[in-house]
C-alpha cells in the first residue's frame, strides 16, 4: 500500500540557508542569558535569606528588649511583697522610703509608681479611713462610694506626685478591666497584668495606653493551696500602673531605627487592642514582616514587626539590577561572538552539503523501499490472522449448526418408528429443544449482523423490571436444569419500572444467564440480584463457575472471542458481544468482574432509570468500549 504522504526525495532537499547563522548565537545568548538569570536568582535569595537573618535578629533583640522591661516591673513587684511579708505592718513613711531607694523616675521609666492597694471589709472602711487620714494623708476616702461588702482601695502609692495622688482610694476592683486582672492574680496567687486602660494618672492632653499589674499579698506570708483559701487570707495587691509608651521607650537601642512595631493587648491585631506603634501610617509596605506573641503576667500581647526604609536601605539586594546590566551586557557579547563563528560554520556546512545530497537521496530511496516491505509484510499478516479467525468461526458455527441436527435425526427415527408414548415424548422434547437451539445460534446471528449494519429498532415502553428478569430465567431455565445448576433469584420489587424494549433486555439476561449456565460446571450456583437507585438499576448475573482471567476480561465482549473453552462445548462467542451492544442501545452498559481461573464470575446490566435511548439507535461504537 503506497505511503499516501511520501517524502520529499533527499536530493531536492535545500542548502543551509544563510540566514540560519543566526540561530547558534541566539542559543547562546539565551544560555548565557539564563545562566546569568539563575545565578542572579540564587544571589538575590541568597541576600533575600541574609536579610530575613538579619530582620529576625532585629526581632528577637527587641521582643526581649520589652519582655525585659516588664520582667523588671515583676521584679519591683516582688520586692514590695518581700517588704510586707518582713514586717508585721508596713506604715506609710517606711513604704516611702523603701520606694524612694527604688529611684523609679530615674531608673524605671514608664513605672508611674509602686503601690498597695488594701483590702477592707465594709463594717471596717470608716475606722481604717479615719485611720489613714491620720497618718499624714489629709482628706483620704475610698471612691466611688456606693456600697458593697468589701473593699480595694490605694492605700500608698509612691512617689506621691501631682499624678499619683489622683489615684489615692480609688476603689480598682470596681473597673471591670482592672478587676478581671485582680480577681485572676488572687485567685492564682501569682502575679496579673490587666488589659488597655487609660490610668488615672493621666492628665496630659494626649493620653497614652496604660496597663497595671497585680502580685497578690496574703495573710502570713506565701500562697494559700486553694482558691478559698487565697481569697480568705487575701490582704492586698502590690500593683504598678505602667504608661506604654514611657516604658518601652529606648528599650530597643540601635534596633528602633531598622524594625518598627505595633503592640496589642491580646493574642489578635485588632485596632482596639493598639496599645502602641511606631509605624506611620499609610507608608508603603514593610519588605519584611513578621509577628511575636509575649505573655505579662498571665496576659497575651501581639507584638506585629515590619522592617523600615534604613534597614531595607542597608540590604545588598539593590545591587542586583546593576549586575542584572551588566549580566545582559556579557551575554549579548557572547552571542557576537557565537555569530561569527557560526557564519564561518555555515558556509563550510553549504560546501559540504552538495556532496552529500547524493548519499542522501540513495538512503531515502532505500528506506523508502523498506517501509513498503514491512507495510506490505503487515497488511499481509493481518490478512492471514482474518482468515484464520474466518476459519476458526466457520468450523465452530459448523459444529455448532450440526450438533443440533444428530439428536434431532434420532429423534425423528424414534417418533417415526414407535407409537405415542414416553420415548415419542421425550425424542419431541429433544427435537424442540435442539431446534430452539439452533433458532437462538441464528438469531444472535441476525442480531449481530443487524446490528453492524445500524438496523436494529429499540420498541421501548413502561415495563416491570421483575417481569423482565422473570421472562429470561423462564428462557434460560431449561440449560440451567439440563445442568444441573442452583438459580437463586434475590428479592424483585414488583413496583421498580424501565422504559426499555422488554424483549432485548430479556435478550440480554437471558444471554447472561446462559453464559453463566455454559461455563459454570455442573451443579453450579447461579445467583441473580436486582439493586437500584435514584440514577440507575443493575441486574447482577453471578455464578461460581470456571472464572476468568481479569487481563481478559475485555476480550470477551469481542465478537467470536472466548477466554476458555466451556466444560461442555457450545457458543460462537457472540452472547456477550450482543449483549454488550443491545445495552449500549439502551443507555446503558455490562460490567464484568472475576478474581481469575476457578473464581467464578460476575457480569452487572446497568440501565440508566431514564429510559431507553430512542429508535433505531447506532451500535457502530465498539460493545467492548460500554462494557468495562
Amino acid at each position: 500500500m503506497p505511503d499516501p504522504n511520501p517524502p520529499s526525495s533527499a536530493a531536492d532537499q535545500p542548502l543551509p540557508p544563510a540566514r540560519g547563522a543566526w540561530i547558534a548565537p541566539l542559543l547562546v545568548f539565551l544560555v548565557a542569558l539564563l545562566a546569568t538569570t539563575i545565578l542572579l536568582f540564587s544571589l538575590d535569595r541568597s541576600i533575600a535569606a541574609r536579610d530575613r537573618e538579619a530582620f529576625e535578629a532585629e526581632v528577637t533583640r527587641t521582643t526581649d528588649a520589652i519582655q525585659e522591661r516588664v520582667d523588671t516591673t515583676l521584679t519591683l513587684l516582688h520586692g514590695v511583697a518581700g517588704l510586707f511579708m518582713a514586717s508585721r505592718e508596713v506604715e506609710r513613711d517606711e513604704f516611702a522610703r523603701y520606694a524612694a531607694q527604688l529611684q523609679l523616675r530615674q531608673l524605671y521609666p514608664g513605672i508611674l509608681g509602686i503601690g498597695f492597694t488594701e483590702r477592707i471589709a465594709a463594717a471596717d472602711l470608716a475606722r481604717r479611713e479615719a485611720q489613714l487620714r491620720a497618718t499624714g494623708v489629709p482628706g483620704f476616702h475610698v471612691w466611688p462610694q456606693q456600697p458593697r461588702s468589701e473593699y480595694h482601695a490605694i492605700v500608698f502609692i509612691e512617689p506621691l506626685d501631682v499624678r499619683n495622688r489622683e489615684a489615692l482610694g480609688y476603689d480598682m476592683f470596681t473597673e471591670p478591666v482592672r478587676q478581671a486582672a485582680m480577681a485572676r492574680a488572687r485567685d492564682e496567687g501569682r502575679p496579673a497584668a490587666s488589659g488597655r486602660v487609660t490610668l488615672l494618672q493621666e492628665i496630659d492632653r494626649r493620653p497614652q495606653a496604660g496597663f497595671l499589674v497585680y502580685l497578690p499579698i496574703y495573710r502570713g506570708g506565701g500562697v494559700p493551696p486553694t482558691v478559698e483559701a487565697r481569697r480568705a487570707a487575701l490582704l492586698g495587691f502590690a500593683y504598678a500602673p505602667l504608661r506604654v509608651d514611657d516604658l518601652l521607650r529606648g528599650a530597643r537601642g540601635a534596633a528602633a531605627r531598622r524594625v518598627d512595631y505595633a503592640l496589642y493587648d491580646g493574642a489578635r491585631a485588632q485596632p482596639e487592642a493598639l496599645m502602641r506603634t511606631t509605624r506611620d501610617e499609610g507608608g508603603p509596605a514593610p519588605a519584611f514582616a513578621a509577628s511575636r506573641q509575649l505573655e505579662v503576667a498571665g496576659r497575651a500581647w501581639r507584638l506585629e514587626f515590619g522592617s523600615t526604609r534604613l534597614f531595607e536601605s542597608q540590604s545588598q539586594r539593590r545591587l542586583v539590577p546593576w549586575l542584572a546590566a551588566v549580566s545582559l551586557g556579557a551575554s549579548l557579547l557572547l552571542g557576537g561572538i557565537a555569530f561569527v563563528q557560526a557564519r564561518v560554520r555555515l558556509e563550510a556546512e553549504r560546501a559540504a552539503a552538495q556532496r552529500r545530497r547524493n548519499e542522501l537521496a540513495l538512503k531515502a530511496s532505500e528506506e523508502r523501499a523498506r517501509e513498503r516491505a514491512e507495510r506490505l509484510e503487515q497488511v499481509s499478516g493481518q490478512l492471514r490472522d482474518a482468515d484464520r479467525r474466518k476459519d476458526e468461526f466457520l468450523a465452530m458455527l459448523a459444529h455448532e449448526l450440526r450438533n443440533p441436527l444428530a439428536p434431532l435425526r434420532t429423534s425423528l427415527e424414534v417418533m417415526r418408528r414407535l407409537p405415542d408414548g414416553p420415548a415419542a415424548q421425550r425424542a419431541r422434547e429433544i427435537a424442540e429443544r435442539q431446534v430452539r437451539h439452533m433458532v437462538r445460534l441464528i438469531d444472535d446471528l441476525l442480531d449481530v449482523s443487524r446490528i453492524s449494519r445500524g438496523k436494529i429498532t429499540l420498541h421501548p415502553e413502561r415495563t416491570s423490571v421483575a417481569t423482565v428478569v422473570e421472562a429470561a430465567i423462564e428462557t434460560s431455565r431449561p440449560l440451567v436444569d439440563a445442568r444441573g445448576h442452583s438459580l437463586r433469584v434475590g428479592p424483585l420489587d414488583r413496583g421498580l419500572e424501565l422504559v426499555v424494549d422488554p424483549a432485548r433486555v430479556a435478550q440480554i439476561l437471558t444471554n447472561l444467564l446462559n453464559n453463566a449456565a455454559t461455563y459454570t460446571p455442573p451443579g453450579g450456583r447461579i445467583e441473580v440480584g436486582v439493586e437500584a437507585n435514584d440514577r440507575e438499576v443493575r441486574i447482577a448475573v453471578r455464578d461460581n463457575g470456571i472464572g476468568i482471567a481479569p487481563e481478559k476480561m475485555r476480550e470477551v465482549f469481542q465478537l467470536f472471542v472466548q477466554a476458555e473453552r466451556a466444560p461442555a462445548g457450545g457458543g460462537l462467542g457472540i452472547g456477550l458481544s450482543l449483549a454488550a451492544s443491545l445495552a449500549q442501545l439502551h443507555g446503558g452498559h455490562i460490567e464484568g468482574r472475576s478474581d481469575g481461573a476457578g473464581q467464578g464470575a460476575e457480569f452487572v446490566l446497568v440501565l440508566p432509570r431514564g429510559g431507553a435511548g430512542g429508535e433505531a439507535a447506532s451500535a457502530s461504537a465498539h460493545p467492548a468500549d460500554a462494557a468495562l
